[in-house]
């Protein structure tokens, strides 16, 4: 167990066995003393001189991405140390919080911005980079096992995203009549995304109104529905015996669409 410095350090006879002095970088200024059972010695001074450390020096150019580009962190960055030091721990910042942009991520697990995130070097071979719409401000520094080197810059840059387009038409069906939600609206993409989810809204809360119901579950009016891509072949709009005022949009992984109203009109 590391020991503080500036403290004197109690160490029994049976303890002395492994009891060690773990150098570091530079001169230490040590001081041992002996007590026999009845008078302690004096303190004699020694000490222990290493070189000093070089730190270890994170190398990175800005990366170009395409949208939503899974990249892994050693491509973006390289680290080298004069003194050949192995390095034991990184750590990577985000300094971009709009929620369209691009996210570390460790080990499966999307990493938060403008917060120091330590990665370990066995980490760092499950860690990257998730690219978003528009360019990144990102950082990385490493530790060789005694200092941390600098931080380095540098930029992951990707096309801005253009928002998803729904379009639908009023709908002119039957009293209680259901109908595929695929069938009442229509999405472009500029950039071809594929979209990751879907929002649906119903504003007719009459008794007498429909309801959109996902895998056969009715679904309450005034709030948003959120639907996965693989829940849209099971999504609905059950009607009823008035028209209903209805709203949609969706999510190409990086933005949501404008909400899109539309008419389900007995």
């Amino acid at each position: 167990m590391a020991q503080a410095a500036n403290i004197a350090i109690d160490v029994t006879p049976t303890q002395l066995t492994n009891t060690s002095f773990q150098s570091g970088s530079g001169s230490d200024d040590l001081w041992v003393r002996a007590f026999d059972g009845m008078m302690w010695s004096n303190w004699k001074e020694f000490h222990v001189n290493a070189p000093v450390d070089n730190l270890p020096i994170v190398a990175a150019a800005d990366f170009s991405a395409s949208h939503g580009q899974d990249i892994a962190a050693s491509t973006l960055f390289s680290t080298t140390d004069a003194d050949g030091d192995t390095i034991t721990n990184y750590q990577l910042w985000d300094s971009t919080s709009d929620p369209s942009s691009g996210h570390w991520v460790v080990a499966g697990v999307a990493q938060g911005t403008n917060v120091a995130i330590n990665v370990t070097a066995a980490q760092l071979s499950s860690t990257s980079f998730q690219s978003g719409s528009g360019s990144d401000d990102l950082w990385a520094r490493a530790y060789d096992g005694i200092a941390w080197g600098p931080w380095k810059e540098f930029h992951v840059n990707a096309p801005i995203d253009n928002a998803p387009v729904v379009t639908a038409s009023d709908f002119h069906a039957t009293a209680n009549q259901s109908v595929a939600a695929s069938m009442l609206f229509s999405v472009a993409d500029a950039d071809g995304d594929h979209m990751s989810q879907y929002q649906f809204w119903e504003s007719t809360p009459s008794a007498g109104s429909g309801h959109w119901s996902i895998g056969g579950n009715a679904q309450p009016a005034n709030t948003a529905i959120n639907v996965t891509t693989a829940q849209l072949a099971s999504t609905t709009f059950d009607g009823g015996t008035v028209s209903d005022d209805l709203w949609v949009r969706t999510n190409d992984g990086m933005i949501w669409s404008a909400w899109q109203e539309f008419h389900f009109i007995v």
